[in-house]
């Protein structure tokens, strides 16, 4: 029994100084960023409210805690420029709701679905319901931005603002496999609801 308390005190020691070791090394290597250099336009949500109160047991209160997931309506009309289109810009209207990426929820420790992929996740939400954006076209007028393109289309805009707003290439590649692979069950629900 000793030796089981003893490895694990290992693995973590192992891990603490693993930690340290990073973080020191992040320290010393991490780039000096001009913040002016990364300011992107960031809409403002409102939080919709988790629909604990109205349970009628404790256990109906905890299965909605558990499984619902947080969902954020955009306060104002927010514009978004998009740089791989030749800086077309993109609007999603106030009074949409989302739940931001559709990330599960055993990996929000790792990846925060309002942290990273906030941008990306909110205009391809939208891009799936209505399976279109809007854009301000150059006469200032807001019109229809690649209406009917389809799931692959939206997963790829997904990939691509990820890029642009926090370029980091592992956790983009990795969610854009996800909703790639996996984001046909909410294509599809929004394609019966019409």
């Amino acid at each position: 029994m000793e030796s089981v308390f003893y490895w694990i005190g290992v693995f973590v020691g192992s891990l603490l100084l693993m930690y340290i070791f990073f973080y020191i090394l992040y320290l010393i290597l991490k780039p000096r960023v001009n913040p002016e250099d990364s300011v992107i336009s960031m809409p403002v949500l409102r939080p919709v409210p988790i629909p604990t109160l109205k349970q009628p047991t404790p256990i109906h209160k905890m299965t909605v805690f558990i499984f619902e997931v947080r969902k954020w309506e955009v306060v104002e009309d927010w514009h978004y420029t998009y740089k791989s289109d030749g800086n077309t810009e993109l609007v999603i209207p106030k009074g949409f709701v989302f739940d931001g990426a559709s990330i599960p929820r055993p990996f929000w420790a790792i990846l925060n679905p309002i942290g990273l992929l906030l941008i990306p996740g909110l205009l391809h939400d939208y891009a799936y319901k209505y399976d279109q954006l809007w854009q301000v076209n150059a006469r200032g007028k807001i019109v229809s931005y690649n209406e009917g393109k389809g799931k692959d289309f939206w997963d790829n805009l997904f990939k691509n603002v990820g890029r642009e707003v926090n370029g980091f290439f592992l956790v983009n590649g990795i969610a854009w496999i996800a909703v790639a692979v996996g984001g046909s069950g909410a294509w599809n629900k929004h394609r019966l609801a019409e």
